[in-house]
């Protein structure tokens, strides 16, 4: 069975973003009201687990939404003055428990530094490099957060995990991309994360690179 010609299966997913991330608010709704509900030491870490597969499809169809609100030129730009040291403190913040548990530690470097950007596509594009980097950092390692101002404005994200070969950095900037990796576990997850991040990067005109040779830095051109 083949799509009509008429129908843009891309703008299709734009249309109707709203309406499949609903379920999901839904699904977290009825999922708190019975976790009130649960005494038995199995019931709830059953409940627990299924709460982290919920999130974990909700982060994916997320992720493809947004990937086709980009792709079909729907998704909103608002441009404006936004401070960088209140989005990083901000997303830092909100992220420390999840590395915490990874074992990893993050490391905030503070700026002062204003740019003209979209405040929340930023704050994303931020959340999911820092995420990537807590997956795929090394336990016991640490996540370097900052902003670069030689050359023009710039905010680096680095990890000392074991990094990605340069002959495959421009394949991880394409959705579904992965490491051919031999030594390492299997990772779970559609592989959109650096592709999600170089999209919204490229909706608002800045520049997004990956280097490192040892670890990941993730370097994004502000101005």
């Amino acid at each position: 069975m083949t799509l009509s010609p008429s129908i843009d299966p891309v703008r299709l997913l734009s249309s109707v973003g709203h309406d499949l991330r609903q379920p999901f608010q839904a699904m977290r709704l009825f999922l708190h009201l019975l976790q009130g509900r649960l005494s038995d030491p199995g019931q709830v870490e059953l409940a627990g687990r299924l709460e982290e597969a919920l999130e974990i499809g909700a982060a994916q169809m997320d992720a493809v939404l947004t990937l086709a609100s980009l792709a079909a030129g729907t998704a909103r730009v608002r441009r404006e003055q936004v401070p960088l040291g209140p989005l990083l403190d901000r997303v830092v913040g909100e992220l420390a428990p999840q590395a915490e548990a990874a074992g990893i530690r993050l490391r905030l470097v503070r700026s002062s530094v204003t740019v003209q950007t979209d405040p929340v596509m930023l704050d994303r594009l931020l959340r999911a490099v820092v995420e990537n980097a807590i997956h795929h950092g090394r336990r016991g390692g640490k996540v370097v957060i900052g902003v670069r101002r030689a050359g023009g404005p710039a905010l680096l994200v680095a990890d000392d995990g074991p990094g990605i070969p340069a002959d495959q950095r421009s394949r991880m900037l394409e959705p579904g991309g992965r490491l051919d990796r031999a030594d390492g576990p299997a990772r779970r997850g559609l592989g959109l994360g650096l592709a999600l991040t170089d999209h919204i990067a490229r909706s608002l005109d800045h520049d997004l690179m990956l280097g490192g040779d040892r670890g990941l830095s993730v370097l994004l051109r502000l101005g």
